[in-house]
């Protein structure tokens, strides 16, 4: 499903710069602004851009660690922290109170918001369109941040791969708990050495061919739409707004000791309304181009 809604998106064939503005306007509100129920709405828009552009499957399956990283903070949080006037109940004579328990929950929202966002940055904003960006102006910065948003993805396929082969050439019978040990270090050992010496290979490859020394040509060529213009300035404009609004404390919630009311009013609900305007705009425009089409397809068979 991600990769058909890729192909006939609108917002996929931006410019790479405008959608590099848009994650930074999404991530700039993620660790800007406090409130929990502007987090949770940033939270549903970072699931919705991983569905969207991702695919469910990927998305499903990267919720499985995201969720258990999340319920672990949550729960250290509650646990830990005791600060806070509304105690809910005693757990081995600690106060568990609603405080630590809403801040918790913040922490969580803004930790899943984080690694949910980068599931549609790596698809959206991919290898080739991150060094368009950046090879020319910070050729081995951005070379290095690019091997690094990779390195897991690769890193999961590889030992994916060596434990098909493994279990191909291993034998059947029942292992001790020593032998799965020793079986999972050479499974490391192995795939730790395959890693280090492929990057050595790429390390050699661009330094003969000059990496970094002159003027990067690319294959593909990027152009600016009216489009582009108009989406780059929202998001550009509205990032600039949050961090004004940040340094005039305008961003700024209190947990402890008594957690403020969630619902924004005055400045706040303001703030609240740009940012779900400017945050769920791919999805506006998505919207908009599938009502064009299907209205295009209604006239062509009319005629």
């Amino acid at each position: 499903m991600g990769i058909r809604n890729r192909v006939i998106s609108p917002f996929y064939i931006s410019h790479p710069f405008t959608l590099f503005m848009y994650y930074t306007a999404l991530f700039s509100c993620i660790f800007i602004l406090k409130n929990p129920l502007f987090m949770l709405t940033l939270f549903i828009a970072c699931c919705f851009l991983a569905i969207y552009y991702s695919g469910m499957d990927k998305f499903l399956k990267s919720m499985k660690w995201i969720s258990a990283i999340g319920a672990v903070v949550l729960i250290l949080n509650v646990l830990l922290v005791h600060k806070g006037t509304t105690v809910m109940f005693y757990l081995l004579y600690n106060p568990v109170t609603r405080e630590a328990f809403v801040y918790g929950i913040y922490n969580m929202l803004m930790l899943m918001s984080v690694m949910t966002a980068f599931i549609s940055f790596n698809t959206l904003l991919d290898s080739s369109r991150f060094l368009y960006l950046f090879s020319n102006i910070l050729p081995k910065t951005s070379f290095v941040f690019d091997m690094a948003l990779r390195y897991i993805p690769l890193f999961k396929k590889r030992a994916t791969d060596l434990s098909a082969v493994q279990s191909v050439n291993s034998s059947k019978k029942e292992k001790t708990i020593k032998e799965k040990i020793q079986s999972y270090g050479m499974h490391l050992k192995a795939l730790t050495t395959w890693t280090l010496e492929e990057g050595m290979d790429t390390a050699l490859s661009l330094k003969v061919k000059n990496y970094g020394s002159s003027k990067k040509v690319h294959y593909t060529r990027y152009r600016y739409t009216i489009r582009d213009i108009l989406l780059l300035s929202i998001f550009a404009t509205f990032t600039l707004f949050i961090y004004i609004a940040a340094a005039i404390g305008k961003t700024g919630f209190s947990y402890y000791p008594v957690t403020d009311c969630a619902l924004p009013d005055g400045f706040g609900l303001i703030l609240y309304m740009f940012t779900v305007l400017v945050i769920y705009l791919p999805f506006v425009s998505e919207g908009i181009t599938s009502v064009k089409r299907g209205l295009s397809k209604i006239w062509l068979i009319k005629h």
